[in-house]
């Protein structure tokens, strides 16, 4: 791994000026002052004597510019020597130092001042510290390197709490790093004490009668009463100074009755207590200790952007002090980002990773982390017992549970993420045993902080920390009740999705995707044991069908796909037609459609998911299921196919009598005539469709397999596009944009996206359709839809042909047909087959254009789909009228028939656009009054509205064709 910290501060330990230290510690050296002499790893370092005494003397006072005239003083006390020479000797010293040649850095040059020791110190054990230094240090603090990342304003809240409350105690789980942040409030607030400050380790205190006695110790007493707690309260009873109590939990009763007397008793003494539980006493004020802050998997993961986090901070500053201070790549940014959510911010989890990634590497560290045993082996030589392995800090943790808290502990391991008292309840609980009971064992472990809580929700939420859960999983496996607490996990989510489904249906798109995305990481952990060899068929059948509304809804249709045919292929006997079958089996089609191709696959797969609503006799899927076939009709263009389902689906939402399945039938008959090119009735089946949902009760989720709602919305700013009403046009093309962005669904925003940028293009709105293309483009990757990504590529092309870019759009425009025709989407690869005729066309193509135009204009009259019908002939006819004067009588009947279509189809805009083009074509040929005529007519069939460049285009050749009239009359 090649790890850097940018700029790193270096962290000091005070010490005394003017007494000599002793060994010292620094990185992988040792330097003792009594024996002139710097070792590594044990090993003595040949370092001249000069060079010896400077190091010496730099190290004796960390982080204190020492001008080089008091270096030469001390080491050439009787001698005159030059500048240089101190530089030659410091050169000796980092060279033996390895300073600055694997990124450590020891003695650092300060422009114009001097050398200062940069380096982290600490006493090695056994030395004894000076008088100064220990007034420096405080009373009864320990002599180490205190490290603090992304805790400095914690460190001085507490310290404020500290002062004004007396008592507070940092709460958190092991390895959270509350005697690290003990210590440092301990400085921060040694002067208001003048420096009388007691630390007490408990950790190795067994016995609770003996806390008092311990505390005594610490402060130079010896007692020898029986019940020293309150003859140690009456000898600093009127003397001022903090006690630090660290590591409290497994003696909490003594603590917090003595930590209680002092609070009651005295005036002058503060407590400031770390326990893995709260003290529940008088006075004491709790300050939770959280986690270090490390970057969401959503966020950007290059070296600058994660080392902006806490945690990445530690891990990579503890890995610099193993192994060199290193560049951190953007590369391997991810990899430790993702190690340091693993280890969800924890500190001691953190440095012991660190250590294997110094020792190992970063890539067979993150492989060691995927095993959760191994994770729990990480071990640091030096820490103290409870942390030198994550297994020896939750050791310590476990043992002091109740029994009743054991096995809710060890059972909740079953759930990734999040869960719920309800959830915990159905899978630790045992027959005879009260919901009570479960609910008093999460409220000790929350206590003890072994699980959080998330209480910013409707419903109080827990969840077992990445590095806990490992633990617990351990203990199931102990005592074998792994299938046991899996099987009742996968059981209890599968009725919780079912009945999840109905308590979102009245829910805004994006709360019910939010609800989903909670249960994400429980379903995959279901499922995967329910298809494992050790799951149950039953219960992994159940599953599938309730987890499908999981993936649809989140968009992950490639996932869907794959659970979804791992169930069917286990279907059969009773199930071939249950309605589990049912759920399964519509979801793979929808997954296909978006994923891979439209084809006949797809129709097959509805077919068959029809047929088992039949049998079943169930309205509501089998309107679900036709939805879905509806849009692979309409994405095929099968006007025929698409017509049908429509009408099916109205009869059936007549029978039913709901307000939202008629505006489904009514939308699906909206679609159905904007493929017949009907632009009038398509806007009459959407006012009703939204006339429907208006009438409803109350809004719920949409159950079908297509977002209805947006749908219409659509329908309504294509139908009043092509008639020309732009202004109305755009103000329904942002509600279906808005619309969809609601329904929190990717692939239905993506669709309204594809479907309303046209009149962004045909207003010539670069800005916004840059932006709206950018934003198709993006879901369509994130989500592997790949139709909206070809689609997402022809509508660039048509953004770049509105600035003349037609090589570009070229590209652009052929790489999305050809995608389209591989998927079997045919709903715009008209449009892109227009634009790219005429491009071809203007880069003097005119044979390919042409024959481009007339394969399509024959293929859609085979298959009567007559929507393009307008946009094709005009294109032909453009096409003519560039090629040669000699095709201007066949380019003037191409145009007359695509204003004759938009005529039919009521579409305005486009018998504009065609009558525009004609009369041009007649100027040619000095036919202005037929020019006028023609343009005339079409602009007073032209609605009144907003100006856009088609109809400014048509006013200023109108304004020309009157002039040149006036002037040949």
């Amino acid at each position: 791994m090649n790890i850097q910290e940018k700029h790193p501060k270096p962290v000091p330990t005070a010490m005394a000026d003017d007494e000599p230290r002793g060994n010292l510690r620094f990185g992988p050296f040792e330097l003792s002052s009594k024996e002139r002499a710097l070792r590594r790893d044990g090993v003595a370092l040949p370092l001249g004597s000069r060079a010896l005494e400077i190091l010496i003397y730099l190290a004796e006072r960390p982080g204190k510019v020492i001008a080089k005239q008091e270096l030469i003083d001390h080491v050439w006390p009787d001698v005159t020597v030059e500048e240089g020479s101190i530089r030659v000797h410091v050169a000796a010293i980092r060279k033996a130092l390895g300073d600055g040649q694997f990124g450590n850095r020891y003695i650092a040059n300060i422009k114009g001042r001097g050398y200062s020791f940069v380096g982290t110190l600490a006493s090695l054990e056994g030395a004894t510290e000076s008088r100064a230094a220990r007034s420096r240090h405080q009373a009864g603090l320990p002599v180490r390197p205190i490290m603090m990342i992304g805790r400095e304003t914690f460190v001085t809240e507490v310290g404020d709490r500290l002062l004004k409350d007396r008592f507070v105690t940092l709460l958190g789980p092991g390895g959270i790093g509350k005697t690290a942040i003990a210590l440092a409030v301990g400085r921060v607030v040694a002067e208001a004490f003048g420096r009388e400050i007691f630390f007490v380790d408990l950790e190795s205190v067994t016995d609770p009668h003996h806390v008092a006695a311990a505390v005594a110790t610490s402060l130079g007493f010896s007692l020898k009463s029986k019940d020293p707690g309150p003859e140690l309260v009456d000898l600093i009873r009127s003397r001022r100074l903090l006690i630090i109590l660290d590591s409290c939990e497994h003696v909490i009763e003594a603590v917090a009755s003595f930590a209680e007397q002092l609070y009651q008793q005295t005036e002058e003494i503060h407590v400031l207590t770390t326990s893995r539980e709260l003290l529940k006493v008088e006075g004491e004020h709790c300050c939770r200790v959280l986690p270090l802050d490390f970057p969401p998997g959503d966020s950007e993961q290059t070296a600058n952007a994660v080392l902006r986090y806490p945690a990445v901070q530690l891990f990579v500053r503890r890995v610099a002090m193993r192994a060199g201070r290193v560049v951190l790549s953007d590369q391997e940014a991810p990899f430790v980002a993702d190690i340091c959510r693993k280890l969800d911010g924890i500190p001691l989890a953190i440095e012991l990773a660190a250590g294997q990634v110094a020792a190992l590497g970063l890539e067979n560290t993150v492989d060691l982390l995927v095993s959760r045993l191994e994770l729990l082996r990480l071990s640091h030589r030096t820490a103290v017992a409870r942390h030198r392995t994550l297994k020896a800090t939750l050791d310590w943790s476990y043992d002091l549970l109740s029994d009743a808290e054991r096995i809710v502990f060890r059972r909740i391991a079953a759930f990734v993420g999040h869960f719920t008292l309800d959830a915990a309840r159905s899978v630790a609980g045992e027959p005879g045993v009260a919901a009570e009971d479960i609910f008093d064992a999460v409220a000790g472990l929350v206590e003890k902080s072994l699980i959080t809580t998330r209480i910013d929700v409707v419903q109080a939420q827990y969840r077992l920390p990445n590095t806990t859960r490992a633990y617990a999983l351990a203990k199931l496996e102990e005592h074998d009740e792994v299938d046991m607490v899996f099987g009742r996990h996968a059981e209890y989510l599968a009725g919780h999705l079912e009945a999840l489904r109905e308590f979102l249906s009245g829910l805004p798109g994006t709360e019910k995707a939010a609800a989903y995305s909670d249960q994400l990481s429980n379903v995959r952990a279901a499922l995967e044991w329910s298809f494992g060899p050790r799951g149950d068929a039953e219960t992994a059948t159940r599953l599938a069908a309730a987890s499908t509304q999981v993936f649809l809804e989140l968009s992950l249709l490639i996932e869907c796909q794959a659970w979804a045919e791992r169930a069917m292929a286990g279907l059969g006997g009773p199930h071939q037609y249950s309605r589990f079958a049912m759920e399964i089996s519509a979801s793979i089609p929808l997954a296909l459609m978006h994923t891979e191709s439209n084809d006949q696959r797809v129709r097959t797969a509805f077919a068959n998911a029809l047929d088992i609503a039949i049998e079943q006799g169930d309205l509501a899927h089998e309107l679900r299921v036709l939805s879905g076939l509806f849009m692979y009709s309409h994405w095929t263009m099968d006007i025929r196919g698409a017509s049908e389902i429509a009408t099916r689906s109205r009869k059936l939402a007549s029978t039913t009598g709901n307000h939202d399945d008629m505006a489904l039938a009514e939308a699906m008959l909206a679609a159905s005539e904007h493929l017949s090119g009907n632009h009038l009735a398509t806007q009459l089946h959407c006012e009703a469709g939204l006339r429907h949902l208006a009438s409803r009760p109350r809004p719920r989720t949409e159950p079908y397999l297509f977002h209805y709602t947006s749908f219409l919305l659509v329908g309504m700013t294509r139908s009043l596009l092509y008639r020309g009403l732009l202004g109305q046009s755009l103000d329904y093309a942002r509600r279906a944009r808005e619309e969809a962005k609601r329904s929190g669904n990717p692939a239905t925003l993506c669709r309204s996206l594809a479907l309303i940028l046209p009149v962004f293009l045909a207003m010539a709105d670069l800005s916004q359709s840059d932006q709206y293309i950018g934003e198709l483009s993006e879901l369509s990757v994130a989500h592997s839809l790949m139709p909206y990504r070809a689609i997402a590529a022809g509508l660039k092309g048509q953004w770049l042909l509105l600035q003349d870019k037609r090589s570009e759009a070229i590209q652009l425009l052929k790489r999305a047909l050809e995608e389209l025709h591989a998927q079997h989407h045919e709903m715009l690869n008209m449009d892109f087959t227009c634009d790219l005729a005429v491009a071809l066309a203007d880069l003097g193509e005119h044979e390919q254009a042409l024959t481009l135009t007339v394969n399509a204009i024959a293929q859609q009259q085979r298959a009567g789909k007559f929507l393009h019908m307008p946009a094709l002939f005009r294109m032909k006819g453009l096409i003519l009228a560039s090629r040669s004067a000699e095709d201007h009588s066949g380019a003037e009947a191409s145009l007359l028939s695509a204003i004759d279509w938009a005529k039919r189809q009521s579409a305005t805009l486009f018998e504009l656009k065609a009558a525009t083009d004609l009369a041009g074509l007649l100027l040619k040929q000095d036919r202005m009054p037929e020019a006028y005529e023609y343009l005339g007519a079409s602009l007073d069939r032209m609605p009144a509205g907003i100006s856009f460049p088609v109809r400014t285009r048509a006013v200023q050749m109108l304004g020309q064709l009157q002039s040149g009239t006036e002037d040949v009359g």
